[in-house]
């Protein structure tokens, strides 16, 4: 399965694509320390090419591009009075 972009695109800007995810499988797999033949990792090139734009879009909220995300969370505990402050 394609992704709509790749459908419409150049066949030179899909196998662009493809190879981009080739050596970003490849990259990751690499940096996971994890085995994998060619055959796998075709069928990992292939889910990466059709599921990239899906988990992008999930970070593409545009209500929220102007929020800035909490990097630190400061969380004070009040003691309760029936225990003794260390």
């Amino acid at each position: 399965m394609t992704t709509p972009h790749e459908e419409t695109a150049a066949p030179h800007e899909a196998t662009a694509a493809h190879r981009d995810a080739a050596v970003r499988v490849r990259s990751l797999l690499a940096a996971a320390g994890l085995p994998a033949d060619e055959r796998e990792i075709a069928g990992l090139v292939a889910s990466y090419v059709t599921l990239r734009p899906a988990i992008d879009g999930l970070f593409d909220v545009p209500a929220a591009r102007y929020a800035r995300p909490v990097l630190d969370r400061r969380v004070s505990v009040r003691p309760d009075e029936d225990e003794d402050p260390a």
